[in-house]
């Protein structure tokens, strides 16, 4: 498993032995974010179910059916967040609490705010607490209504800003906290089972693995009933041999098979699907490639052909160097044209690609004469009886009949043996290249494979497949920048000269992932994910992937972090006074001058001085209204490379005094007000 943010464990003893030498008490190590511990409710002398985590935000939502965490059922449970916030400075802080439930907030040891929420209610500190210099712990209670629902907000204000939820990166907890680990460590077990496809082979005794929650154990590997016609007979072989030379993360197991065996195998496959289709490239497409490349972020995740191993290590990417001995020409642009084509499942998102620009990808990709592999010969009738003697057929749709499965059910796994094994005790077991972490991980979450994944935890899904699904390759995320914009500066630093805007993604804006839970709307994040929604920033050269398959799963995780629910924010009247002095706001010369930087409706900005803003008329239909209010008092503040200028000075003046008397609230709601009346509001 990937990890957003990973703490050096060399780096902290050094840090903590220098503080030592130094005559200070050792520093316990610590990471970004909250501990929160999930514990059900349940009669004296039920068995527990409890796990603790890492938490992003001290937030969460859960709907009807629905669970915090996989390892809990659904049903009444508890939440207790436990964080360190360090101010530079001594404040006096309130607190705001938002959702449904029961909540307890405690700062430093005494309760600063509690009591039950229902409805739209809020509770809101009566005073402000004092907060010192230095860490300040934070202790939230919370427990959900007698169903199971519940909603879960923490907001807070002090010198100079408004009230906002913590941002992640002010979230410290230990390192070291055993119940975090051990909480972590059964989440990726989770992670590996679903993406090792370990149910394919150990199959249930009375459950589906196509009910599991958003068909998490469901998924397939590539269709081999035409492999054939789209890669090489040599790559294949070598594949068999060791994924894990081509792709170091592959989740295809090392099969115990033979050097000979695995020619056989692939004389098989090699003549599925008939002759690769011909294709031949334009003179200039691999060089138009190349630009491509660049311009739709590929660089997030994958190293160009021919690129060094230290330029692959930055950001964990793929190198490519494989991809010109694996593919046929005119398959590739097939793939990347519709990379689920012949694989539902595939980790490669769809990027929308017209056909000329995929072409233009393979001849970039395929330019470089391919490193020879050893040329592979085999018994095509030898491969086939091979195929079904190991169960190919189990992950991969092939047309061979499937005898009984070969393997144990999964009550009856020997965690120690098998897959799981090492040396002897793995037998001829595939080899599935576990670390001893990852092994240790599989065998702590077996206890509860049978329930855990089949049951709905939006937040967990998500919160584990934002990694899985490499978001951060494209989007800053909590205060860290994307492995693009790091590839890009880098490049940008090489070169002594700053690359075309069309490959920098914070020249063209591409925006950070850090606050889109509670930014947009439910349903419109559904829809842009899953490809239903095209983007409010056409001007992007990169490509907002479709996620067809679990990208509502992602969306609902999204917005449950944020504590928000699967309804949109309720449509607001509009208040037609106000809309008139929201109108003179957004124009030129009687106000912000919006218009300048942004759209509105059919009419173009009319000066853009760097990059465009969005168009202004749908802002109601993709937006909340209360991140709409905390971005239009300080842009800069929810993110660091907004173009967006603040407007309200601390005192939440403007510097309009001839509209609504100066007063930055009521100006942003007249604009919001206005915003409603026109077409494309809500």
């Amino acid at each position: 498993m990937r990890a957003i943010c990973v703490i050096v464990p060399a780096l902290l003893v050094a840090i903590a032995t220098a503080a030592v030498a130094a005559g200070a008490p050792p520093q316990a190590p610590t990471a970004r974010g909250a501990k929160v511990t999930f514990e059900r409710v349940l009669p004296p002398g039920s068995p527990p179910q409890r796990i603790s985590q890492r938490a992003r935000l001290l937030s969460l939502a859960v709907e009807r059916g629905e669970t915090p965490s996989p390892f809990l059922e659904p049903g009444l449970f508890r939440a207790t967040f436990v964080a360190t916030v360090t101010l530079p400075a001594r404040d006096r802080v309130r607190f705001r609490i938002e959702g449904r439930g029961s909540v307890r907030l405690e700062a430093n040891g005494e309760q600063v705010l509690g009591g039950a929420l229902r409805g739209t209610a809020r509770l809101e500190s009566k005073e402000p607490a004092r907060l010192k210099k230095g860490e300040n712990q934070l202790v939230l209670h919370f427990e959900s209504q007698a169903n199971g629902e519940g909603q879960l907000r923490l907001y807070w204000a002090g010198t100079g800003f408004g009230f906002e939820p913590i941002a992640p990166e002010s979230l410290q907890h230990r390192a070291d906290d055993e119940e975090v680990l051990a909480g972590q460590q059964r989440r990726l077990g989770l992670q590996l089972f679903a993406e090792r496809r370990c149910a394919r082979c150990h199959e249930y005794e009375t459950r589906r693995i196509g009910e599991s929650a958003f068909a998490e154990l469901d998924h397939a590997a590539p269709d081999l009933r035409t492999i054939g016609s789209r890669t090489h007979q040599d790559w294949l072989a070598a594949w068999l041999q060791d994924p894990r030379q081509f792709r170091h993360e592959a989740t295809m197991p090392r099969l115990p098979l033979s050097a000979a065996e695995c020619g056989d195998l692939a004389a098989w496959l090699a003549e599925l699907g008939g002759a690769p289709a011909p294709l031949t490239f334009a003179a200039d497409a691999a060089a138009k490639g190349a630009e491509r490349f660049r311009q739709l972020g590929c660089v997030g995740c994958h190293a160009a052909p021919g690129a060094s191993a230290a330029d692959a290590a930055l950001g964990d990417r793929l190198p490519l160097t494989f991809v010109a001995q694996k593919w046929h020409p005119a398959a590739l642009v097939e793939y990347l044209v519709e990379p689920a084509r012949f694989h539902p499942d595939v980790r490669m998102p769809d990027l929308r690609l017209a056909r000329e620009a995929a072409q233009q990808l393979a001849a970039f990709l395929l330019a470089a004469a391919p490193a020879p592999l050893p040329v592979s010969h085999g018994d095509a009738a030898r491969g086939k009886r091979l195929a079904q003697k190991h169960a190919c057929g189990l992950c991969h749709a092939l047309d061979l009949p499937l005898d009984d499965r070969p393997f144990p059910r999964l009550p009856t796994l020997k965690t120690e043996r098998g897959c799981l094994g090492t040396g002897a005790a793995a037998k001829a077991a595939p080899d599935h290249g576990l670390t001893a972490e990852q092994r240790q991980a599989l065998q702590a979450f077996l206890a509860d494979a049978d329930t855990a994944p089949f049951r709905r935890a939006p937040m967990d899904f998500f919160s584990r497949h934002v990694v899985a699904d490499r978001c951060v390759a494209c989007h800053g995320f909590d205060g860290e920048a994307s492995v693009w914009a790091r590839v890009s500066a880098l490049s940008a630093t090489a070169a002594a000269s700053p690359l075309p805007k069309d490959q920098d993604p914070v020249a063209q804006g591409v925006p950070a992932l850090t606050w889109t839970g509670s930014k947009l709307q439910p349903s419109w994040i559904e829809r842009f994910v899953t490809g239903k929604e095209p983007s409010p920033r056409p001007w992007l050269t990169a490509r907002m992937p479709v996620y067809q398959g679990h990208g509502a799963a992602m969306a609902a995780g999204l917005v449950r972090e944020h504590g928000y629910g699967s309804q949109d924010e309720a449509p607001t009247p509009v208040d037609a006074q106000s809309a008139i002095f929201g109108e003179r706001l957004v124009n030129q010369g009687t106000g912000f001058d919006c218009v300048l930087c942004h759209a509105l409706g059919d009419r173009p900005a009319r000066q853009v001085p760097e990059r465009e803003g969005i168009e202004l008329l749908t802002a109601r239909g993709r937006l909340r209204h209360e991140y709409y209010t905390r971005w239009l008092a300080d842009p800069p503040r929810l993110d660091a490379d907004a173009r967006m200028p603040r407007f309200a000075d601390d005192k939440g003046r403007t510097n309009l005094l001839d509209v609504l008397g100066g007063d930055a609230a009521q100006q942003f709601e007249a604009i919001w007000q206005f915003l409603g009346s026109r077409r494309g509001g809500r």
